[in-house]
């Protein structure tokens, strides 16, 4: 299976907690405007990249990375890519893993119910931080977000509760500044 991809990152300290992957799908329709990642919106850009060399990249970095963070465009305008990116990641690997998107997660379980998908890819979330970039709720003191409006959700725990529950360490980076390889 081939993955279209913006790009990655080998060892981002700036996308989630630690040294992390990141992977940068290409392809978004919400067109936040002032995107940091505006690039990353025509589907038909980008390169593909096969799966199996993703893996690889996995492999490499796996005692040297605390975690997997999807990114892009949007992970979730991606689904098959993405679905495939993250099991991999955590069911092979047992990485932490994060997914950005400007879908809100009332959206996700809504979309869900007509194309399961959606909800598959949630599952192998640790965390997801939600939402459309918004210029005007913009914030350089707020962590892994960049406006007001996103979230940073623990995704087991809104699953297993059936509300919303923040997850508090990504809100908060400090708690990983001890030794984040060793927080998962």
């Amino acid at each position: 299976m081939n993955i279209r991809l913006a790009g990655f990152a080998q060892e981002s300290i700036v996308d989630g907690p630690g040294v992390r992957i990141v992977v940068f799908f290409q392809g978004c329709i919400h067109h936040c405007p002032s995107c940091q990642n505006p690039t990353t919106w025509p589907f038909d850009r980008g390169t593909d990249v096969p799966l199996e060399d993703i893996l690889a990249m996995f492999e490499k970095n796996r005692n040297t990375t605390s975690g997997v963070t999807l990114s892009g465009g949007d992970p979730f305008c991606n689904l098959d890519a993405a679905i495939a990116v993250a099991r991999e990641a955590k069911e092979r690997f047992r990485f932490h893993v994060i997914g950005y998107t400007g879908y809100t997660y009332e959206e996700i379980l809504r979309l869900g119910r007509k194309d399961m998908r959606y909800l598959v890819l949630l599952s192998y979330l640790d965390t997801l931080v939600d939402g459309r970039f918004l210029l005007s709720l913009r914030s350089i003191s707020i962590n892994n977000r960049g406006s007001r409006n996103q979230r940073c959700i623990d995704v087991r725990k809104s699953q297993e509760y059936g509300k919303i529950v923040l997850d508090e360490k990504m809100m908060d980076m400090s708690f990983y500044e001890e030794d984040p390889i060793d927080t998962f």
